[in-house]
């Protein structure tokens, strides 16, 4: 739903809220996201050490003296420190303000592990860090392995385990809707699973060589090792008293907000809830079981539980700089807010921009065409010439079965080739290339359905030469950009909600290049946009500059007398696609 609805459906007056944005700002969950990717950086580099154990000690002991010249540093410690105190306090914060619990399990998960881990991390830094810095001990890969193999190992499997899937939560959560990472999921996959993997294995391989290869004595006085003990048991038993206290003030929030002042929140589908002031309008739809879509999880990061005010006072609080910054994205009007972060004060009527009907069969998965993205994709329009004046006095069944012929080959090269069939129109075909691929592949991808389907064509004309009493031609337009790949035109489980296309000035580039085939008498016409990123060499082909309508400087392009003329392009290996 777009935001031009008209509200007047619904017989009330859209609330028009007063643009009383706050100044530009560090927020606390840009904060939030900054000091974990410093951390997540350490850990990376703290695994990828580890793993050099599977070559030997020496060679842990090399990396690990360049590591440390820069977290030990002063700098680095001042860094990783304020990042650590800073990140677990707003995560605590985060915690004991969120109003409602019921979030999906991935984020249990995650506020889970998150709470867990300085459990095990604090009695890990007492043990290397403190032992370094209280009793002068060098921290080595040495002395580390020795302590912690074999008793101490599954703490550290465990430690290790808890901030990896912390990390790799948050950090999905932060770039699921960039395209190049979805594009090369391939490879977070691999490394999310590999990281730990040879980590872990790197650890076991290092502490059985210190065991059975290596005389070591303890580097402890008595009494040094009887403080460092009392410190892990006092830190051990002190976190457990913030975590119960972080506990008792979170059910506390909660009691002192059932007892609060309540506001009505009345949606234009028919229901009318009473929630507790303070509540987010996602929180209080999910409190109330009234389906509301959020793919991102109430994070800002995307604008799918948006809502229209439909009537409410028009001093409600402005959005802050998150909220902001995507509604200004999506161009929003003022009287649209994001559920996630709109925390009305008084009794508002409001609407929800996707259809509840919708937001209950999907709101719990993840599809992004549903929600629409932005990708670099490559678009084809194809088109037969002639065709109304080859059906003319035909019998109907003979119309329908020359472009079942024509239609069914076409759409199985474009299959075939690692396209897309969007949609048929009449005697056209609209296809995408790239959609779950890299860029390039779908350039390519698309270069050799062309230069396929010329040849189908030719063998179509051969075969059908008596049906045809003529000849078929087709016009070709290719063009590469960026568009909006969405499900688009209905809701729920029918065929038209199950289709993906392709929204955008792409499509309409492509769109025009197939319509100037017929005036420029080619097959096909492709820009330029296409053949450069597929790296197919053109130079034995006819390049110039055309005006497209709609666009206001010209488009340069290949022209293509006959599509069989394409020069083949070999198989793209891996690395070429990352290119």
């Amino acid at each position: 739903m777009c935001e031009s609805d008209h509200a007047g459906e619904t017989g009330m007056t859209d609330v028009a809220f007063p643009h009383r944005f706050s100044p530009p700002r560090v927020t606390l969950r840009q904060l939030r996201l900054v000091t974990g990717l410093i951390l997540f950086s350490f850990v990376v580099t703290h695994f990828l050490n580890h793993a050099v154990g599977l070559v030997s000690i020496d060679a842990m002991e090399a990396v690990r003296n360049v590591r440390t010249a820069i977290t030990r540093s002063l700098p680095g410690t001042v860094i990783l420190a304020t990042a650590l105190v800073t990140h677990f306090a707003l995560g605590i914060a985060v915690f004991v303000g969120r109003r409602s619990l019921r979030i999906r399990m991935h984020e249990w998960v995650q506020l889970a592990f998150g709470l867990l881990i300085p459990l095990l991390l604090m009695r890990h830094i007492i043990g290397m860090r403190g032992a370094h810095e209280f009793a002068g001990v060098n921290d080595n890969y040495t002395y580390a392995l020795w302590v912690m193999w074999t008793s101490e190992a599954w703490r550290q499997a465990a430690l290790m385990t808890l901030v990896w899937v912390h990390g790799c939560i948050g950090l999905h959560h932060w770039l699921q809707f960039k395209s190049w990472y979805r594009e090369l999921k391939w490879l977070w996959v691999s490394l999310v699973t590999l990281v730990p993997a040879l980590s872990y294995a790197g650890f076991a391989s290092a502490g059985r060589a210190i065991r059975y290869e290596t005389d070591f004595q303890s580097p402890f006085t008595p009494e040094q090792y009887d403080f460092l003990v009392g410190l892990m048991n006092y830190e051990f038993y002190g976190y457990l008293g913030i975590l119960a206290a972080v506990v008792v003030a979170r059910i506390g929030l909660g009691l002192f907000d059932h007892y609060r002042h309540k506001i009505n929140v009345t949606y234009t589908g028919g229901q009318r809830v009473s929630a507790r002031r303070g509540l987010s309008v996602l929180e209080m739809s999910r409190l109330n079981n009234i389906p509301h879509a959020s793919v991102c999880g109430g994070r800002a990061r995307c604008s799918t539980c948006r809502v229209r005010v439909i009537e409410g006072p028009a001093d409600e609080p402005p959005p802050d700089s998150n909220e902001r910054h995507v509604l200004q994205r999506v161009g929003a009007p003022a009287n649209v807010r994001l559920g996630c972060q709109f925390r009305p004060t008084s009794d508002i009527t409001i609407t929800t921009l996707l259809p509840a009907a919708t937001a209950d069969a999907v709101s719990g998965l993840i599809d992004k065409y549903f929600w629409g993205v932005e990708q670099d994709v490559t678009v084809m329009f194809c088109d037969l010439r002639g065709f109304t004046k080859l059906s003319e006095q035909r019998l109907s069944y003979d119309v329908v079965f020359l472009l079942n012929q024509y239609l069914g080959r076409m759409s199985e090269v474009i299959a075939d080739t690692g396209g897309y069939v969007d949609k048929f129109m009449g005697d056209g075909i609209m296809a995408i290339f790239g959609m779950d691929k890299p860029a390039k592949q779908g350039a390519s991808e698309a270069l050799q359905a062309t230069r396929a389907m010329g040849g189908v064509l030719d063998a179509l004309n051969q075969s059908l030469h008596e049906e045809l009493r003529g000849v078929l031609e087709m016009g070709i337009g290719l063009h590469s950009g960026t568009a909006i790949l969405g499900r688009i035109g209905a809701a729920g489980k029918s065929a038209a909600a199950r289709g993906v296309t392709a929204l955008g000035d792409t499509v309409n580039t492509a769109s025009r290049l197939e319509s100037a085939c017929k005036e420029l008498d080619m097959q096909a016409i492709i820009s330029k946009t296409v053949t450069d990123k597929a790296g197919l060499d053109v130079s034995t082909l006819e390049t110039r500059s055309i005006d497209i309508r709609g666009r206001a400087q010209p488009i340069e392009v290949v022209l293509v007398k006959r599509a069989t003329q394409l020069p083949a392009l070999e198989s793209l290996s891996a690395q070429d696609l990352l290119r």
